[in-house]
């Protein structure tokens, strides 16, 4: 097996690293960009809440009161849970992002090596077509 040819293999291996990488790095993209809608869902459904409240004119009583706030509460629990998730996420995408782009630039290297041995073994079987066909020539000549 020539040299481009096994070369050529690992430049396959290193493209299937890449594309996995590359699946990782969606993946992850994609679970980030959930947990970003959710989270702003759930400000915006705050929002609306307190609005709703403050504009309704209506008289609570203090339980209605502490039950609500105790609703509040929750809901900026749950957005502060969802942006650690959020920010959780946002570390391992640029890490995916890092893999990926480590894992293409090795695969392009590869790629140019395996190229660059192919031109070289066709220099080679050039030149050595060259010199035979000039050794049959200069047989012919010497007939």
């Amino acid at each position: 097996m020539s040299r481009s040819k096994r070369m050529q293999v690992i430049a396959d291996l290193a493209e299937e690293e890449m594309a996995t990488a590359h699946a990782t790095l969606k993946e992850v993209t994609n679970q980030r960009d959930y947990v970003q809608v959710q989270m702003n869902d759930l400000k915006q459904y705050l929002n609306e809440y307190v609005i709703k409240l403050t504009t309704s004119g209506q008289q609570f009583m203090p339980i209605q009161l502490q039950t609500t706030q105790a609703f509040i509460e929750k809901l900026k629990t749950a957005i502060e849970n969802q942006q650690e998730q959020l920010d959780s996420l946002e570390d391992i995408v640029k890490m995916a992002h890092e893999q990926w782009t480590e894992k293409r630039v090795r695969f392009n290297a590869l790629q140019k090596v395996c190229q660059k041995l192919q031109r070289d073994e066709r220099v080679a079987l050039d030149r050595a077509e060259q010199r035979l066909m000039d050794d049959l020539a200069a047989q012919k000549f010497l007939k």
